[in-house]
């Protein structure tokens, strides 16, 4: 028996149970998603690479540009990252000048990160050749069926 696609041709072993169609659909739904997700997050870092920025630290800097100051386990949150790993990333963002840690005035434990006017300079450098290349990338799809796939993603993650 085998699996025939027109990139390839996977022989499955004897013995080796067939998932149920239900099982199928959501494994080769996981499959694709985990591909385009990969297509797109190689694109990204090779543009990042050309800015002398990692994929997380143009996720730390969006973040900001986005929100402004921000908790530093809001970032981690909202990038779905450790703690740990945040912490690092602004530690480099800090040391190339675009990023700055300021106590929260409403409490003191909490420490936010924020653009330093490099830092916004960066990434309002950065946007509008970043938005043109994820425009390039999704041009496969019309307008209707982005916002429909966008749609959908969000009712996948609940």
């Amino acid at each position: 028996m085998s699996i025939s696609s027109e990139k390839s041709q996977i022989k499955i072993k004897k013995g080796y149970k067939m998932p149920s169609e239900k099982n199928k659909t959501a494994l080769e739904l996981w499959e694709k998603l985990s591909k385009a997700y990969d297509k797109v997050r190689k694109v990204q870092s090779k543009q990042m690479f050309e800015k002398n920025l990692t994929s997380p630290q143009f996720g730390v800097l969006e973040v900001l540009s986005k929100s402004g100051p921000v908790p530093l386990k809001k970032i981690s949150e909202e990038m779905m990252v450790t703690g740990a790993n945040i912490t690092c990333v602004v530690d480099n963002l800090e040391k190339e000048g675009f990023v700055r840690r300021v106590p929260s005035k409403e409490d003191r434990r909490v420490i936010l990160a924020e653009l330093t006017q490099t830092g916004k300079a960066k990434i309002d450098a950065i946007i509008p050749e970043y938005s043109e290349s994820m425009v390039t990338l999704t041009s496969v799809l019309s307008e209707h069926e982005q916002k429909e796939l966008t749609r959908l993603l969000n009712k996948l993650q609940g």
